[in-house]
């Protein structure tokens, strides 16, 4: 930042931290509440930083904290600084917009500061690690949203009392739509066998999805280009094979062309994002305006380790953390795909065990859906899908689907369903609400008769 920008952003964080401190001063109301509201890190001027130290450090003691008691704290130097600050600031009852200015002045601080630290950065590795921490930055939220009882009770009213529900994601399958209540902040892995068709059906959920809300795929395992043909041929119906061949008749692209509206309608952005780590998704999530994050798949999300050497099970359960942290701090809905490994030991199928790399992911994950083929030994079996993990629902309940694989299309499967692990009665079969792909036609996920 040039002299005079670093001069006047100086001058207003130094006016917020003195608004703070002296309100906490003046008010012991005002110590709780700014405790709560910014930390340490945001005051930028030393020994403003040390007297904000001093008060949390008393305060969870449960010791007094009047201007007396905190100057003897710090060792009985600041008397005349603290009587300062109490002049500066006139009142306490602005002290959350002395916070408020605080928190969002000293992020823009440090945010130039990177900046002014790229610019001289000497090689790549050096600017990753600059831009994780600019994305750490620009994902964090400090404050904490606090709510009583009465507050609660009477949000409670206003949320459920209007007759107005819950706008949650739809899937495109009625099954998962009546099971599912996914919204902003949320969690969904998807673990699916190796070549069980796990990018296929994420691309079709996605795709579905996009027409409700802004929706990025982030890929580490698959070009754009083949994404998109995965797509056309899932929504038209046109073989993939003569697409990867690159064999289409003029009947396929006169069909592709008429579909060109249904198809350009749904708001997805495909990305390829080999090396990017989870503050990488984050800023790019947030600068695109994404509601929905979608990647393909989790264990290869890579990891700032800062020089050290680190294991497949720590590295994995960085990121499931980090990805769940990521939707938390941003109402971002977070899919991610991963891999299976261990088969079940109880004829079942896999479990969330199989989870590839770290039992994080399972502890992260508000939702977790298994799939892979009824017959493991069969490449053209039918898939299960089994919701393993569901915090705001039914778990362990399972549906058959099929998978064209020449469409790269998956349907619903009614001639018999899965066994469930825990519940013995059997769920009714139910209709897809999919939109159709053009006209009157067949939708991805309609049951086969």
């Amino acid at each position: 930042m040039n002299q005079e920008q670093q001069k006047i952003l100086s001058e207003r964080l130094l006016t917020a931290e003195q608004g703070v401190l002296g309100s906490m001063l003046i008010d012991g109301e005002a110590i709780g509440p700014m405790l709560a509201a910014v930390r340490p890190e945001d005051f930028q001027r030393p020994e403003n930083r040390n007297i904000f130290q001093a008060f949390r450090e008393l305060y969870g003691q449960g010791k007094a904290c009047d201007p007396i008691l905190v100057n003897e704290y710090m060792g009985g130097s600041y008397r005349q600084y603290l009587a300062d600050l109490m002049e500066l600031t006139p009142t306490a009852a602005n002290a959350e917009e002395y916070a408020r200015v605080l928190r969002e002045s000293s992020r823009l601080w440090r945010l130039r500061t990177i900046g002014d630290k790229l610019a001289q950065a000497e090689d790549l590795e050096a600017c990753r690690k600059l831009a994780d921490q600019a994305g750490l930055l620009l994902c964090d939220r400090s404050e904490v949203r606090k709510t009583d009882m009465k507050q609660g009770l009477k949000e409670f009213f206003l949320r459920h009392g209007g007759g107005q529900q819950k706008e949650f994601i739809r899937w495109g399958i009625s099954w998962l739509d009546e099971r599912l209540h996914i919204g902003g902040g949320d969690m969904v892995v998807i673990g699916g066998q190796a070549s069980s068709g796990k990018t296929a059906f994420a691309l079709q959920l996605a795709f579905h999805i996009a027409r409700q809300k802004r929706v990025g795929f982030f890929s580490y395992e698959t070009g754009n280009e083949k994404l998109i043909d995965r797509t056309v041929a899932c929504q038209t119906l046109v073989s993939y094979e003569k697409v990867m061949t690159d064999k289409l008749e003029r009947e396929d692209m006169q069909q592709i062309y008429e579909m060109r509206r249904e198809l350009e309608e749904p708001d997805m952005e495909y990305l390829e994002t080999n090396g990017w780590t989870v503050s990488d998704i984050g800023a790019y999530a947030m600068a695109r305006r994404y509601d929905v994050i979608v990647v393909d798949y989790l264990q290869k999300i890579a990891v700032t380790s800062q020089g050290r050497y680190l294991g497949d099970y720590e590295r994995v359960s960085r990121v499931s953390s980090d990805l769940q942290q990521l939707g938390r701090q941003t109402g971002r809905i977070i899919i991610a795909l991963s891999q299976l490994s261990r088969p079940g030991k109880d004829g079942l199928g896999p479990t969330m065990a199989s989870l590839r790399s770290s039992g994080q992911i399972e502890q992260d994950a508000d939702v977790v859906l298994l799939l892979y083929r009824e017959n493991e030994q069969d490449a053209e079996s039918r898939r299960k899908l089994v919701i393993a993990k569901n915090k705001d629902g039914r778990a362990n309940e399972g549906t058959l689907l099929e998978f064209d694989g020449d469409n790269q299309r998956f349907r619903r499967s009614v001639s018999r369903t899965p066994p469930e692990r825990t519940r013995k009665k059997k769920e009714p079969a139910q209709t897809s609400v999919f939109r159709p792909v053009a006209g009157d036609g067949p939708t991805p996920f309609d049951e086969k008769t």
